[in-house]
């Protein structure tokens, strides 16, 4: 059954948070929600699925979903009884964004910057 669902892929969902929160979350260049929320993502075997996390005058903030489901993760949450999460009525996983400001290449910032 694991090795159907993988061959097929699935959706699940996740939690998006974001420190400030107010982010705009995006997927394939449509807008789907502002953290913190819950989205549902649709994952396919050996593809990423990147989300981005975008704020006025902060960095974009790039995740990808793509390991949020495998089959270890799934056999595992199957074995340990996790319903919800394999219902989908329990987020599967939390990402959480921390933006910077737009700053110099990595390596200038000062411990100032980083506040």
């Amino acid at each position: 059954m694991l090795l159907a669902l993988f061959s097929v892929g699935c959706a699940h969902k996740v939690r998006i948070e974001s420190d400030p929160s107010g982010a705009a979350i995006k997927i394939d260049r449509a807008m789907v929600g502002v953290t913190p929320a819950e989205v549902e993502v649709k994952w396919v075997p050996f593809k990423p699925l990147p989300v981005y996390i975008n704020m006025p005058g902060r960095r974009t903030v790039e995740i990808d979903l793509a390991d949020d489901l495998n089959l270890f993760k799934v056999s595992w949450q199957a074995m340990t009884l996790q319903v919800g999460k394999l219902s989908g009525d329990v987020p599967r996983e939390t990402h959480r964004a921390i933006f910077v400001g737009h700053h110099g290449p990595m390596g200038t910032w000062t411990p100032e910057d980083v506040k």
